[in-house]
């Protein structure tokens, strides 16, 4: 038997693996994909000669890519050139596999095995592969265990996908505007009796965001057909209210600094302070070492660090009114603050800032670093500055602190009228 060809050039490799260079005739149509198919490969050259495979998908007239990070190689022998059928091989098969199931879902039918899929279920999982993959659970964990909560405040806990329709959002909507508590924050009157607390109309927001995300997940994983929340309107959500989050001022801050902290053992107030001070969130407090601490002679103290929520770098320069609060440790590799969990923290802060006599706040430990990007915006600098010091990602972000601050200046000019009768 005559030995394959191997194909040990770009050219001979691009041209060998020819199905794979064609462009997908459309006809003005994306449901019929590349031959008619639904699901498709394409490849393409990398500067090595080699070729990285993109599987291609047209679903409701959409056209999406995926990258798959599978690669083949220039065959130098007859060991790659295996490798390389045995690659495409299996990529063909789970593109026809998915080709037929995209077919089956575009003629409305469905996998009864996939329509049994407990909402629930799901949404645990998808939070329980966010702390597998992060080990953060203050982040896309505790935000899908929150939704599941009201999910299931709502409508039980036997919701399965093929139920979750138009009207059942419409439902849990109604339901997140009218009846939906926090239930991180129900206090108790002085007569015994408990007070519950409404949702704010951002919980609200943020909880149909998640709702929808989690929808739009599950139809990449075939389990429903379409996201019903795209039958919805604009006017049928809810949206976010801006200028809304609560922050303390420099005098205020300052008052903290003055008033001694007398509620637990815990570095409540040195851990608060430095938030103020530095824009770290709770979560990078706790984590945080001495040994995240750099010197540069020229700019002073700094932090290298990955946060915790978004796992991004951070490097920030730190004043020396707050590297001076540091608790003192003599192990650089043990958490700088002894702190609680941020639930008993935050109860901690309450009765500390009414030692100080700020009232008329809800503050948390978040707060802290809503009052630093506000006090630099008020201090003159610039948004981009801030931005960096606070590490978000997206300068939208940061502007928030600009609109609050215009809208607090706004309403100072109202006052002057008020008291004026003007």
């Amino acid at each position: 038997m005559a030995k394959a060809k191997l194909f040990n050039s770009k050219e001979a490799l691009w041209e060998g693996y020819c199905d794979l260079n064609r462009t997908p005739h459309l006809d003005n149509n994306l449901s019929k994909g590349k031959g008619g198919r639904k699901v498709y490969l394409l490849g393409r050259v990398l500067p090595s000669g080699n070729i990285s495979l993109m599987r291609y998908s047209c679903n409701n007239g959409k056209r999406q890519r995926e990258m798959l990070n599978v690669v083949l190689k220039l065959e130098v022998d007859a060991n790659v050139k295996r490798e390389n059928e045995e690659k495409l091989r299996l990529q063909a098969l789970a593109c026809d596999a998915l080709n037929a199931d995209l077919e089956r879902r575009e003629a409305n039918f469905q996998s009864s095995v996939k329509s049994k899929v407990l909402l629930l279920d799901f949404i645990r999982k998808v939070g329980d592969d966010a702390l597998k993959e992060t080990g953060n659970r203050h982040s896309m964990y505790a935000t899908m265990n929150s939704l599941a909560k009201h999910v299931e405040a709502y409508a039980g806990t036997d919701t399965r996908f093929k139920e979750v329709n138009e009207d059942w959002l419409r439902g849990f909507i109604d339901y997140l505007k009218h009846d939906a508590l926090n239930v991180n924050f129900i206090r108790t009157e002085k007569e015994g009796r408990r007070k519950e607390i409404h949702i704010s109309q951002n919980t609200q927001h943020r909880l149909i965001v998640n709702i929808n995300y989690v929808l739009n997940k599950a139809v990449k994983k075939h389990l429903i057909t379409s996201n019903p929340m795209d039958l919805l309107d604009n006017s049928d959500k809810v949206s976010a209210k801006s200028g809304t989050r609560e922050y303390l001022t420099s005098e205020e801050v300052e008052m903290l600094m003055q008033t001694p902290f007398t509620h637990g053992k815990y570095h409540i107030k040195e851990a608060f302070l430095f938030s103020c001070y530095t824009g770290l969130r709770f979560s990078d407090l706790k984590q945080l070492k001495m040994s995240d601490f750099r010197f540069d002679r020229k700019h002073g103290w700094y932090l290298k660090i990955k946060m915790v929520k978004t796992r991004e770098p951070l490097t920030i320069f730190i004043p020396k009114v707050a590297y001076d609060i540091l608790p003192s440790t003599e192990d650089e590799d043990r958490p700088v603050f002894d702190l609680p969990k941020n639930d008993y923290a935050n109860q901690a802060l309450q009765r500390w800032l009414k030692d100080a006599g700020i009232k008329g706040k809800h503050i948390t430990f978040h707060c802290a670093r809503h009052s630093a990007a506000t006090i630099l915006y008020s201090a003159g600098l610039p948004l981009q500055t801030i931005q960096k010091q606070l590490g978000h990602i997206k300068a939208q972000t940061t502007e928030i602190y600009a609109k609050m601050m215009e809208d607090a200046q706004h309403e100072a000019s109202s006052k002057m009228d008020e008291l004026f009768k003007r």
